[in-house]
């Protein structure tokens, strides 16, 4: 079942979104969850950091970054003072759904301020810009350089000050002033860090948070995101307007994704085609990873020896999993076929070597190769695969990635298709 962390604090990976995807099943998924609802994405928790982000384009116009220090640009050092701020001032319970608090908190414990070296390795990934970005363009609050849009970032900062007791918010507005005064103090230092902005007491900081802090805005500023969100025609976003809908009658039961995708499926009957599509590569996708999964278990069972793969053919659940492979390769690529053409061509490369029934000793083999042609794309260099290769039919699996018997999860998806992110959006604007 789905769980929703709304009460845990959020620190994002240090690697970015499948590289931990030993089977190379991600990219399809992630491409089907775009064309389900566009400009969404998983990581994303609370809306209003879009606000954050489009009141920092704001502040931070026409300012130019450091020139001992190009790629530190004048968003991320209004970030930085944004994340900082509610670090500082407000009680981590508060606070889940926060891109970077963790390392945040850590580097003022060390040093009192932060900088690149102390924040996020990628910021442009992992930051609150880095995650909404794709959104707040396309909502029209930002443009693709991250620069200040009107009429949508007019109305929504517009807004936002009216909830705050601001009054008219714009480039000369006296707090809009101060806050650039300290991002432009900050980039003028080398290296640039937030300690060298004018010296701000805990009542500055604490006005920073208070202005951003993500579960304490008001009645218009809610409105005007939620408008956003649920515009339909050529701005809409997908299936988010059915599946806001239906996730608002759930009276907060727990969710399956795949359970709710049937459901929406009888809602937004013309999402039915992709719908019908990421339920057969999802079953695809579930059948090789408790394959390998198994066989990850049955190897961390054995030692110095290694693990003689063809001997899952005797295991009892390893062999319904290889006999179900080929029907299942078959089901979702003519589901895929139905979405695109580019869909299907994108698994037949990478899973081809599934298209064909095979004895589950051999089936068991071909996980292994699969595996380590996955492992060796992941970048430049490649990755090493999670197991070391013994002989032909004989593997040692790595101590980092020993696992015990999972129970198999048949009718749960894999991945997830936006339903989450959609769901702390929903619950935040109520």
């Amino acid at each position: 079942m789905t769980t929703f962390p709304f009460l845990t604090a959020y620190d994002p990976p240090g690697s970015s979104e499948g590289t931990l995807d030993p089977m190379g099943l991600y990219m399809i998924a992630d491409q089907l969850a775009t064309r389900l609802v566009p400009a969404v994405r998983e990581r994303m928790q609370r809306i209003r950091f879009l606000t954050a982000l489009t009141v920092g384009a704001l502040v931070t116009e026409d300012l130019e970054p450091n020139d001992r220090h190009p790629h530190v640009l004048p968003y991320l050092v209004w970030e930085w003072f944004v994340v900082e701020a509610i670090v500082r001032t407000i009680h981590e319970d508060e606070i889940w759904g926060l891109p970077g608090s963790l390392v945040t908190k850590r580097a003022l414990s060390e040093h009192g301020y932060l900088d690149e070296r102390s924040y996020l390795k990628t910021p442009r990934i992992f930051g609150f810009h880095g995650v909404y970005k794709r959104l707040a363009i396309h909502l029209g609050l930002v443009d693709g350089y991250l620069r200040f849009r009107a009429p949508h970032g007019e109305e929504l900062v517009s807004h936002w000050a009216q909830d705050c007791g601001l009054g008219q918010f714009d480039a000369g507005h006296p707090l809009c002033q101060k806050w650039r005064r300290a991002v432009k103090t900050s980039l003028r230092e080398s290296p640039v860090q937030t300690h060298t902005s004018p010296r701000w007491k805990e009542e500055d900081w604490r006005e920073l948070a208070d202005a951003f802090v993500p579960h304490r805005f008001k009645c218009q500023e809610k409105q005007c995101l939620a408008r956003f969100l649920l515009t339909t025609g050529e701005d809409g976003l997908g299936a988010l307007i059915p599946v806001w809908s239906l996730l608002g009658r759930l009276n907060g039961e727990e969710i399956n994704e795949r359970e709710f995708h049937r459901r929406l499926h009888n809602e937004a009957s013309e999402y039915g085609v992709l719908l019908d599509a990421i339920a057969a590569y999802e079953s695809f996708c579930r059948n090789l990873t408790d394959a390998f999964d198994i066989l990850r278990a049955e190897g961390s069972r054995q030692d110095v020896q290694g693990f003689q793969v063809p001997s899952l053919r005797n295991d009892h659940e390893f062999r319904p999993l290889a006999d179900r492979s080929h029907g299942l390769y078959e089901d979702a690529l003519r589901r895929l076929s139905e979405v695109d053409p580019l869909s299907k061509a994108r698994f037949i490369e990478r899973f081809e070597k599934f298209s064909e029934p095979v004895p589950a000793d051999q089936f068991a083999i071909a996980l292994c190769d699969h595996h380590e042609v996955v492992q060796r794309a992941k970048s430049r260099e490649g990755k090493r695969p999670w197991f070391e290769r013994m002989g032909p039919e004989r593997v040692y699996v790595r101590q980092n990635y020993r696992v015990t018997r999972p129970d198999l999860s048949p009718n749960k998806y894999v991945h997830e298709y936006r339903t989450n992110p959609i769901y702390r959006f929903y619950r935040d604007l109520q």
